[in-house]
């Protein structure tokens, strides 16, 4: 299964549903991970830290709503980011 993390839209949210430690761990459980670049840099967590946990960085919300089986947000997702969830 694959599993995305898009940036968060909420103002001031610093928080990221998915850290390299977290994708090592899903990783070990056969899922493959992706996050929407630059996902993790107001937790501290740069594009290549998910690289080196071997998470594929997707360069838009776009390409990660379209790459995803499941993806996961800290907040709940707003009417747009609905819109760009695959059926199913």
């Amino acid at each position: 299964m694959k599993i995305g993390a898009p940036k968060e839209i909420y103002p001031a949210e610093s928080r990221v549903a998915m850290t390299p430690d977290s994708a090592l761990a899903l990783k070990k459980l056969g899922h493959t991970c992706l996050i929407e670049a630059g996902a993790g840099a107001a937790s501290g967590f740069e594009d290549s830290a998910y690289v080196a946990a071997g998470v594929e960085v997707v360069a838009s919300a776009k390409a990660l709503f379209e790459g995803a089986d499941v993806v996961v947000k800290v907040r709940e997702p707003v009417a747009d980011e609905i819109a760009q969830l695959r059926q199913g």
